[in-house]
């Protein structure tokens, strides 16, 4: 799917549905409690491996089509709105691939190898970080958010909080709301000129 196309995605195939299916079984899997303890065997990183590239294969093009709208949406309803959806996909993303991502840090070696593969495709977590700086500073100079804003720090900022608030969600059970968290993330970037 090429994440430059912001057309509603053709209903799955059967095929697809079957993909998604197994993937978010694996995913499950690997997420819950009573999941087996993993050797260091190479077939079983490399198969953690494959499900955090099959994960991202298929949840990045909606994130990314989610970053790429922000900047149509310059000088429409506030601001604060305007982030919203992207504070949702961001904590949504990250909550989808954030057990399979983890697995895979676990070794220097599949680290090095998603690296190379992220590398060589152009890819990376500092997209979404570019995609809202971009925004805002559009904003910026529209007047709609103060003049001082450092807008790569403001994406920053959102972004890694959503990642947080992910991981947090990941590991306990009692986190806050996370519409009340969204709401606080973005008032807490105090954007208002």
């Amino acid at each position: 799917m090429n994440v430059d196309d912001t057309s509603e995605p053709p209903s799955p195939s059967s095929a697809d549905s079957l993909r998604r299916q197994v993937v978010e079984v694996a995913t499950e899997m690997m997420r819950g409690p009573a999941a087996p303890a993993r050797g260091g065997s190479e077939s079983s990183d490399q198969s953690a491996m494959t499900l955090y590239l099959a994960l991202l294969t298929d949840r990045l093009p909606v994130y990314a089509r989610t970053m790429m709208e922000l900047e149509s949406r310059a000088g429409k309803a506030s601001v604060e709105e305007n982030l919203v959806p992207v504070a949702q996909a961001t904590i949504r993303f990250y909550c989808e691939i954030l057990a399979a991502k983890v697995s895979v840090f676990t070794r220097p070696d599949q680290l090095l190898q998603l690296r190379r593969v992220l590398t060589s495709r152009g890819m990376g977590p500092q997209a979404a970080d570019t995609r809202v700086a971009a925004y805002l500073d559009q904003e910026r100079e529209l007047g709609r958010i103060a003049a001082d804003v450092d807008c790569d720090a403001a994406a920053q900022l959102l972004i890694g909080t959503c990642v947080n608030y992910a991981f947090t969600k990941m590991l306990l059970d009692d986190v806050m709301p996370q519409d009340h968290f969204i709401d606080r993330a973005i008032r807490g970037l105090r954007l208002a000129p």
